[in-house]
């Protein structure tokens, strides 16, 4: 496995773009994660960020259109430091960005799965991770230092990965069928209702390494929703395309809400399933949607759904935490 730590670009003319292409990358769960274990060693203290309106400011419009090149040295390292601001800033262009977010995604050269996230033990510390902005290259001597720290926490950080990976398995959950069509969906448990328009898949929570019970609930939930996030790997650019694309994800949400989820408690797994039908729904509505509005619109409501999806399984992977 990479660790994607090791390749922050010392220069500050670099970090902004290098940034960029994370932002749209599947990796990014995994960065954020391997940002939230060494933020301390290399940041100043006495500083922190609460949202990610301030960290952007008056540059919000600017980064939607032209990315963190638009932004100076001291707010992007402020993502560096605050490492969850990532996820809100990657929320916030795939659904308003402009062209210049478009053509990354479509340059990106994504692997056909992410690799496995950072995992703890059930008896690890469920504590969260000081974070706080970096001072600008030119100020800051513990700057000219964050190569080897990085180097040091990412060897601690393979260390700790190392010894807790282990191989995913395909759940039973997840065995593709030819018809999905014909089974019968939680979402109309009556035969006599429509069945929901469904694609077999390998990606997201149709994906083989989708659900590791051998993991404390919230990295179990953590896990769920990265799967959640494939859905940004791959734009569809016609109806048929989008069509296709939102069946797939719907299926997905069937594997999730036929899956045991013995990592979790009972009542966390009836939160899970209700919300899931819940999201079933909604992405049945767009399939219905989806010949007779803009292929656009349809998208941007997608877009929202899975982000708000994703947004909902990580509070309550807080939340258990």
């Amino acid at each position: 496995m990479s660790i994607v730590i090791l390749d922050i670009p010392d220069s500050k003319e670099e970090l902004g773009p290098w940034l960029d292409r994370k932002i749209v990358d599947c990796q990014l769960g995994q960065f954020v994660k391997e940002l939230e274990f060494i933020a301390d060693d290399f940041n100043p203290p006495g500083y922190s960020t609460d949202s990610l309106q301030e960290i952007l400011g008056s540059d919000r419009d600017a980064v939607l259109d032209r990315g963190l090149k638009s932004l100076n040295y001291d707010q992007c390292a402020a993502f560096l430091a605050n490492p969850q601001m990532l996820l809100e800033l990657q929320e916030l262009v795939l659904i308003e960005g402009g062209n210049y977010w478009q053509d990354i995604l479509a340059q990106a050269e994504l692997p056909s799965s992410s690799p496995p996230r950072q995992k703890k033990t059930k008896l690890a510390s469920s504590s969260e991770p000081k974070v706080h902005v970096l001072q600008p290259i030119e100020q800051s001597p513990k700057r000219s230092k964050m190569p080897w720290i990085i180097s040091v926490a990412a060897l601690g950080l393979l260390a700790i990965v190392a010894y807790q990976y282990q191989i995913h398995v395909a759940n039973p959950a997840n065995n593709i069928v030819e018809n999905p069509n014909d089974q019968k969906s939680e979402i109309n448990p009556d035969n006599n209702s429509p069945a929901p328009t469904m694609l077999a898949s390998n990606w997201g929570w149709d994906s083989p390494d989708a659900f590791d019970d051998s993991l404390p609930p919230d990295d179990y939930l953590h896990e769920l929703a990265d799967a959640a996030g494939a859905w940004f790997n791959k734009r569809p650019d016609s109806t048929d395309d989008l069509k296709q694309r939102l069946a797939e994800f719907r299926h997905g949400c069937e594997t999730l809400l036929t899956a045991e989820h013995t990592a979790l408690s009972e009542d966390d797994r009836e939160w899970l399933r209700t919300n899931c039908k819940k999201w079933a729904g909604e992405i049945d509505q767009m399939l219905a949607d989806v010949e007779s509005k803009n292929i656009s619109e349809v998208q941007k409501q997608a877009d929202q759904t899975i982000n708000q999806l994703i947004r909902e399984i990580r509070l309550k992977a807080d939340e258990v935490a």
